[in-house]
């Protein structure tokens, strides 16, 4: 018996880590960096630094044969390599991929992105000027926000003190309003 229920939960922790997993080609492991500001003037120069770094894509542009993509960059969490949405900028990059993928639908979108540091190119941000680091991506992920309605347990009240007299309380119980949260997938 004791044996049946090790086994049935060493498979459900199987199952439910591979929920958390991040996508194949951007695992942290294969990274040496995994945030923008830890990046040296020297990692610049040597152009072998693999990083894996992600955001929302601030504006897109179709190449010749890439994409060249702004990224207002964010942290990216460990396991699951998702942009946390609600995370403060740390700066900007710019990443070029392999092959084409239509500006339109990369606009306004949040993206992981994995590759090597290949130096820094010049650029403005509004009237200000910026240094791009720059990442020549091998893998990249984008991802889809969804917007979520969910009702924290802590709002609902499951008891009317007044309940049923006085006060003009029609209903025993209290909804409060749902919450709302996004989400990445």
């Amino acid at each position: 018996m004791n044996k049946k229920i090790l086994l049935f939960c060493t498979a459900l922790s199987l199952v439910l880590t591979g929920c958390v997993s991040a996508p194949q080609g951007l695992e942290a492991k294969q990274f040496e960096m995994l945030n923008l500001k830890n990046v040296q003037a020297q990692d610049y120069d040597c152009r072998c630094l693999k990083v894996r770094l992600g955001g929302k894509v601030v504006s897109a542009q179709a190449l010749k044969d890439k994409t060249k993509i702004e990224v207002l960059n964010q942290t990216v969490a460990y396991f699951s390599a998702k942009p946390i949405v609600d995370s403060y900028s740390n700066g900007r990059f710019i990443a070029y991929l392999n092959g084409f993928v239509d500006p339109e639908n990369l606009k306004d979108q949040y993206v992981t992105v994995g590759g090597v540091l290949s130096g820094k190119e010049q650029g403005k941000i509004d009237q200000a000027d910026y240094n791009y680091p720059v990442v020549q991506a091998d893998q990249y992920r984008i991802w889809k926000l969804v917007k979520e309605y969910y009702y924290d347990p802590d709002d609902i009240y499951d008891y009317a003190p007044f309940y049923p007299y006085g006060w003009g309380f029609s209903s025993r119980f209290f909804w409060a309003e749902p919450r709302v949260r996004y989400n990445l997938y």
